[in-house]
């Protein structure tokens, strides 16, 4: 089973986070920018300002308790870089946290009990991220 490896702060790592997969693997958008301008007379213009960098949306259904692990690692590294290597396909990415840090919703318990490693929590992160290999 491949996993996700987030690791904190980046290039100089001190704190890895491992986690499966995400669900439905990622949702991948570019961060480029079209600006349009319009000239006195009447004559459209448009400038189109690349970006090597893309918005990333990683769902992931944990455990209570590895959520909180998360959780806990946002907070220590919500404002530093994160190399993230996504292990269904390999890639790796220089991110950043963007949007609302952790939010869970709690999903479904694992058989009858109540406790807090038996309890499936939905985790979305949203990312700002340079993919650093090919």
């Amino acid at each position: 089973m491949a996993l996700t490896y987030i690791r904190a702060p980046y290039p100089n790592h001190k704190v890895t986070m491992i986690l499966p997969n995400p669900q439905l693997e990622d949702s991948r958008a570019s961060e480029s920018t079209i600006t349009i301008k319009r000239t006195m007379t009447g004559r459209v213009i448009t400038y189109v300002n690349p970006s090597e960098r893309v918005s990333m949306s990683l769902p992931f259904r944990l455990t209570r308790m590895k959520a909180l692990e998360l959780e806990a690692f946002v907070k220590s590294y919500q404002a530093a870089r994160w190399h993230v290597t996504l292990g269904y396909d390999g890639s790796e990415w220089d991110a950043q946290l963007i949007g609302q840090p952790v939010s869970r919703t709690a999903v479904e318990r694992i058989g009858g009990n109540a406790t807090a490693g038996k309890e499936l929590v939905d985790v979305t992160l949203t990312l700002s991220a340079k993919r650093l290999n090919p």
